[in-house]
């Protein structure tokens, strides 16, 4: 369906009384160009396609550094942060409510701390590491009483957490 308007352009060539209806959407011939082709309209438009990418790890920045990981801290973790991650991880989905998230936040927890939680619970390494970083709180607890520590059960997780926690032993 046309606009209730329908302004017309012209065809770029002085030879041809050709008109374009302008749609909605679209600009689009009225009538097949008698002067330019479909080709020849294409390769007037030169576009940059080129993409650059940035180089992570041994070849590159890392992703610190380019301000990927570790780029919030503790106080820029609101409680949105912990709904996206809660629905992000499929809670909501599986469970059909917020009660476990509500556990954490009516517990006064800090949204940075009970990510931490939810996180350790499903041995979610790269948010644990992240999150680390931003400076959650190691020794914080659920509704039950348990740790991080206490609810990760990946060997290489635990690690990293027990390496958090003697840092927090040592300060």
């Amino acid at each position: 369906m046309l606009c209730k308007q329908t302004p017309t352009l012209g065809c770029s060539s002085k030879s041809c009384n050709q008109r374009f209806v302008i749609r909605c959407s679209s600009i689009r011939p009225a009538r097949k160009c008698c002067s330019v082709s479909q080709q020849q309209r294409h390769q007037q438009v030169s576009r940059d396609t080129r993409a650059a990418f940035f180089k992570f790890g041994k070849n590159g920045f890392g992703a610190e550094a380019a301000g990927i990981v570790g780029s919030q801290g503790r106080d820029e973790y609101i409680l949105d942060d912990l709904e996206q991650y809660f629905n992000y991880m499929g809670f909501l989905a599986e469970e059909g409510n917020y009660d476990r998230m509500n556990s954490l936040t009516e517990k006064g927890l800090h949204p940075i701390d009970a990510i931490l939680l939810l996180a350790a619970r499903e041995n979610d390494l790269p948010k644990i590491q992240e999150i680390l970083i931003a400076g959650a709180d190691i020794t914080a607890t659920d509704a039950t009483g348990k740790t991080a520590l206490q609810l990760a059960t990946k060997a290489d997780l635990l690690e990293l957490l027990q390496q958090a926690a003697a840092k927090v032993v040592k300060a």
